[in-house]
């Protein structure tokens, strides 16, 4: 019998961005909870009112009132005796400077035992202090990242209490009774790791390697105008202006999804990825080009992912539409295969036949990943 989350308890959010604003929006249109936490250990805005503004319009996904469409538009957003509710649901805001620190946030004051993490700064779980992803646990039962692990000391192992599972794909995984600190992967992670899995399970060793590019809209990492690089910035590019340019940076997919996908290394299939940020406030897309052993045309691949989305509904989508980028803003899903795009090449070499496979999945890398941070809630809480 592993620790028991409650699905009717507080929900805990460190960091207020885009992921955890959409969080915010997502969890009180599911009203799941009664009250929803937030900390981030310093005040906003002049006043009360522009925090409910804040969560009341967003520049992407439109007002609040849209998104939770057949409520009670009127009453979407609320300040009633000096607090704010959203579709009736409150949010408790710790603000206060001593609730900066993840091992000083009261969290079980309010009775969260899940947190999740979205500020992007603590990302490893081997440090032991109050000042990181692992203090949280000290007034809660679970954490989890909504980003990838990055150890700083390669030579220290991951500690027994920690996971990653993407949906679809390694869910399976994650262990009640063990596992404390769940990490989500990726946006790119959760679209390309359900789709490499499946090509993993049919063709076995006849899958010899892929190259991912993701094409990703930009992110708050970036700067909206030039400025001067950081002090000991290793990737300067992303202080070029994200309003006009693309820029080449690196992506940790590659090594996530080899995590979660352990077979990838067992059977010697060969990985690679990259990335491009373009000027697009979200919406992306993974172009997957697959090497294979054998002879095969576009529709016995249609089937391999036809298969997997009936199996995984609410992960994968399968679309025969000509989609562009703002056509899947606001998707739920973790992955859009686009067969219509889908193109292939088969060449001998003595008496073998090799293939290779140009495929590409769409993925909203904001509300879809919230989405896929809903699933892995349900996993934690028997919500699913």
């Amino acid at each position: 019998m592993g620790t028991v989350i409650s699905s009717k308890q507080p929900v805990g959010i460190c960091g207020i961005g885009r992921i955890g604003k959409l969080l915010v929006w997502l969890l009180s249109a599911k009203k799941a909870q009664s009250e929803i936490v937030i900390a981030t250990g310093r005040k906003t805005g002049k006043s009360i009112e522009d925090l409910a503004t804040y969560f009341a319009y967003d520049s992407t996904y439109g007002a609040y009132s849209r998104f939770i469409a057949g409520f009670d538009h009127d009453r979407a957003v609320e300040i009633k005796n000096d607090s704010l509710y959203l579709n009736g649901v409150k949010l408790v805001w710790l603000n206060d400077p001593k609730h900066r620190t993840p091992g000083g946030i009261p969290w079980s004051e309010h009775g969260v035992e899940v947190v999740f993490d979205t500020t992007g700064k603590m990302l490893d779980p081997t440090v032991n202090d109050a000042n990181s992803l692992r203090g949280h646990l000290n007034h809660a039962k679970k954490v989890v990242l909504t980003a990838p692990f990055k150890v700083k000391n390669k030579g220290v192992s991951m500690p027994d209490d920690t996971v990653t599972v993407v949906g679809g794909v390694n869910f399976s995984k994650y262990d009640a009774s063990k596992h404390a600190i769940i990490s989500n992967a990726s946006c790119t992670t959760n679209c390309c790791a359900p789709p490499i899995k499946a090509l993993v399970d049919h063709f076995g060793d006849r899958f010899v390697s892929y190259s991912l590019t993701t094409v990703h809209a930009a992110t708050n990492s970036q700067s909206v105008l030039d400025v001067l690089p950081k002090d000991g910035d290793k990737d300067t590019r992303k202080r070029r202006s994200s309003f006009n340019t693309m820029i080449p940076t690196s992506t940790g997919a590659a090594n996530a999804v080899v995590e979660v996908i352990p077979e990838i290394r067992s059977l010697g299939i060969g990985s690679q990825a990259s990335s491009l940020r373009v000027p697009t406030t979200t919406g992306s897309i993974v172009i997957l080009d697959v090497s294979l052993i054998g002879e095969y045309d576009n529709a016995y691949i249609h089937d391999i992912f036809k298969k997997y989305a009936e199996k995984n509904p609410d992960i994968l989508r399968y679309s025969d539409e000509q989609l562009v980028s703002a056509d899947i803003v606001g998707s739920t899903y973790s992955s859009i295969y686009d067969s219509e795009f889908t193109h292939h090449r088969t060449s001998k070499r003595g008496d073998r036949y090799y293939t290779m496979v140009d495929l590409n999945f769409w993925y909203d890398n904001e509300f879809g990943y919230v989405c896929s941070l809903w699933r892995l809630y349900g996993l934690l809480t028997g919500l699913r």
